[in-house]
């Protein structure tokens, strides 16, 4: 779908504001005022809870940010709209310990973090539970975004060292909205947020989120489409007992664009941003559909005691189709080494990509008790959960032909499409994983607590090619310690130091080793951290100094027969220190701010060419800010500012390119107002201000690497109408 014309944004706005009227006459049925439901020991998290001072992550034996023995970032609700984020990769920019590693437009995205690529299959939890990482969820309908640094085998069971990503839902409110936005680009959405209570004592709780999205970019001819709608239901059984009910659904469909690779092993220079290389008038959008759901059954035992029942399904259908730019083999190439890069000229080869109905499915079942209890002149904060977890993957023997070449500074030419055919359907990944977590957060008094933690995990996981032949059978017991003890010299001081052991799923093997596709045994990490946190009125600052290592998985040449094969060998090694603040600095301004020293290499490897030096796509300094500020002098009236500072980094594995270091600014203003008897909330933000041309991504994907800009200036405007 080919969705060029991009309308003016100031004639959506004037629309949105008339049509609002009339979109939201159907949902103020409603009584003005509604009972608020009643906290019990075993209801959802209120709003009191869901703030920057908390966390949701299980497995600290505490909610309180400032005292878990973790380096962890929330970005709430507010911050989300205040920028107008709409995927991971819009509120990721605000942590400078994470980073987007092949992330291109119009597909799912991938991110590191502290040096190390988050797991699709295990480093993305929704409201505590598993999810796959193949989607783009969406944010409209969620409350706030945790990101965990470091190993958390705790809380997600494996995963790699980098950490995980937890989404927590929006939960039942009585809230009635509207919501347009809007880009000079001609990107347009309208999404609605209802929900009330209902009941004799207000005991069933509901909010419903619908969002439809017109998409376009900067990028000529990815225009495409989204659709969500989400769903979270509570229902308060009696004093003792409670169910949450979740359910999303998301249809994504839009061009993916394709990287830039290196010219030959030079950085390409003077490229246009709004060029879609590799362009065909008949190509294919990819499309996703996901689905992600969770039923959680909760009952009080006692005022200390509470056992909780949860099942979580999640599965993403992705239709990937792309007419690709990879490498140069043709004729009028002029290349050294593999190929596998754009030539010296600025030469590409183009490939027409089919890859339907590649599906991910992961279930959930868990088993949950959690209390507190009295030792001696000792509380013990326990959790104990038995975890069964299933993944599966099916794809089809995919097509990945050559059908004529491009130049990066031209326009393409229509070439003809392939005539190969999609071959069958078989299953890639058949993965069962048992796991037995126990955790207790143990006060030593006022000042002193450890944290004891462990998880076993049992492993029975059979990977296969993509002819459906059986290429690995794994069967392995692992115990997975996490341990910590802090100290807090006043109550609003933490001083922590901990230690954990975690195991990550195996990588898949880039597509031209012998052994392309498969899928390697899962591999074993190991981490040390110390940190420091300080709540300061209504602001916390944080600092962690942290020591990680994972064995390494990599294409290797073998000079028994000069080809090139998938192993592990080695290990990746990342040091650095972390500092962050995040809170109101005063009544009227608040600000969340970040900074990262990373220093990531491989050791150990048979190719020297990789180690020693700055791994890939791994800044050593990265800084990120957002400021927001209530002008007094204009009631209503809030000024926003923002920064984001990347040194420069390496763009392939041998050091021997490198992309320079960038400074990005945005501003941004929202103003809250009356209008016709609702609460009218107006934003209007550019990012990137001064408009600076920078490599924002230069990771791999499948072996190889890829190059995406930062997006240019661009200029929002939302609406938000609450009634």
């Amino acid at each position: 779908m080919n969705l060029q014309f991009k309308q003016n944004p100031l004639v959506m706005a004037v629309k949105a504001a008339v049509l609002s009227q009339f979109c939201i006459a159907p949902a103020v049925f409603a009584e003005d005022a509604v009972k608020t439901l009643e906290t019990i020991v075993v209801a959802a998290p209120q709003e009191a809870s869901v703030n920057k001072k908390s966390v949701a992550l299980e497995g600290f034996g505490t909610q309180e940010l400032k005292k878990a023995p973790a380096s962890i970032t929330v970005l709430n609700a507010d911050l989300i709209e205040d920028q107008h984020a709409r995927i991971l990769t819009d509120v990721v920019k605000n942590d400078a310990s994470v980073g987007d590693s092949y992330a291109p437009i119009g597909y799912y995205s991938n991110f590191v973090s502290r040096g190390f690529a988050l797991d699709l299959g295990s480093s993305y939890l929704l409201n505590g539970n598993v999810v796959r990482g193949e989607q783009n969820l969406s944010l409209e309908n969620k409350e706030r975004v945790e990101i965990l640094k470091g190993i958390s085998a705790i809380q997600s069971g494996m995963s790699t060292p980098g950490g995980v990503v937890n989404y927590v839902s929006k939960r039942p409110a009585d809230v009635k909205s509207v919501s347009f936005n809007a880009d000079e680009y001609g990107r347009f959405s309208v999404a609605a947020d209802l929900g009330g209570f209902a009941g004799n004592e207000q005991q069933f709780g509901y909010r419903v989120n619908l969002v439809g999205e017109q998409i376009n970019s900067y990028v000529d001819h990815v225009g495409g489409k989204r659709y969500m709608g989400s769903a979270a239901l509570d229902w308060n059984i009696t004093d003792k007992s409670a169910l949450q009910f979740d359910f999303e659904s998301q249809r994504q469909q839009q061009r993916s664009v394709p990287g830039y690779q290196l010219l030959d092993g030079k950085v390409p220079q003077n490229v246009q941003a709004d060029r879609l290389l590799a362009y065909q008038s008949w190509g294919k959008p990819v499309t996703m559909d996901s689905i992600n759901s969770s039923l959680k059954y909760s009952y009080a035992l006692n005022d200390l005691w509470t056992a909780n029942l949860v099942g979580a399904y999640s599965r993403v259908k992705i239709d990937d189709y792309s007419t690709f730019a990879w490498g140069c083999y043709s004729s009028v190439c002029q290349y050294s080494g593999l190929g596998n890069g754009f030539d010296a000229n600025g030469n590409y080869d183009i490939y027409d990509y089919q890859n339907p109905d590649d599906t991910y499915v992961t279930r959930q079942l868990k088993a949950q008790l959690q209390g507190q209890w009295s030792l001696a002149n000792t509380l013990h904060h326990l959790n104990v959960e038995l975890a069964q977890t299933d993944k599966s993957r099916k794809r089809s023997d995919r097509v990945n032909e050559y059908i004529g070449y491009g130049n990066i500074y031209e326009d393409t030419v229509d070439l003809n499409p392939t005539s190969e055919q999609v071959g069958v359907r078989t299953k890639a990944l058949d993965s069962s994983q048992l796991a037995l977590t126990v955790s207790d957060r143990i006060e030593l008094g006022s000042q002193w607590s450890a944290l004891l933690g462990a998880k076993w995990i049992d492993l029975d996981e059979q990977a296969y090619s993509r002819k459906g032949v059986q290429t690995r059978d794994t069967n392995l017991d692992k115990f997975l310690p996490q341990l910590a003890i802090s100290y807090s010299p006043t109550a609003d001081a933490t001083l922590y130091a901990s230690y954990a052991k975690g195991l990550s799923d195996g990588r898949s093997a880039a597509w031209y080793a012998e052994n392309g596709d498969d899928i390697l045994a899962p591999i074993q990490s190991e981490q040390y951290e110390l940190g420091y946190k300080q709540q300061i009125n209504q602001f916390l600052l944080t600092a962690a100094l942290f020591d990680l290592r994972q064995d390494n998985q990599y294409t290797a040449l073998n000079p028994a027969d000069n080809k090139y094969y998938f192993i592990q060998e080695g290990e990746q090694h990342s040091r650095g220190v972390e500092f962050g603040v995040s809170g109101n600095l005063s009544p009227r301004l608040s600000m969340n701010g970040t900074m990262a020293f990373t220093r990531t290499r491989l050791e150990d490897v048979s190719n020297t060419a990789y180690s020693g030096h700055q791994m890939q796509n791994a800044p050593k300094f990265r800084a990120a800010s957002f400021i927001a500020y209530d002008l007094p002098q204009v009631e209503g009236l809030k000024l926003m500012a923002g920064g984001r500072y990347s040194s420069s980094k390496f763009a392939n594995r041998e050091a021997t390119a490198k992309v320079g270091g960038y400074s990005v600014f945005d501003a941004g203003a929202a103003y809250a107002f009356k209008w016709n008897k609702a609460d009218a909330e107006l934003r209007l933000n550019v990012d990137n201000l001064l408009n600076k041309k920078y490599w924002r991504d230069v990771g791999e994907s499948d072996g190889d690497g890829y190059m995406f800009l930062g997006a240019p200036r661009t200029a929002n405007v939302a609406l938000k109408l609450n009634f």
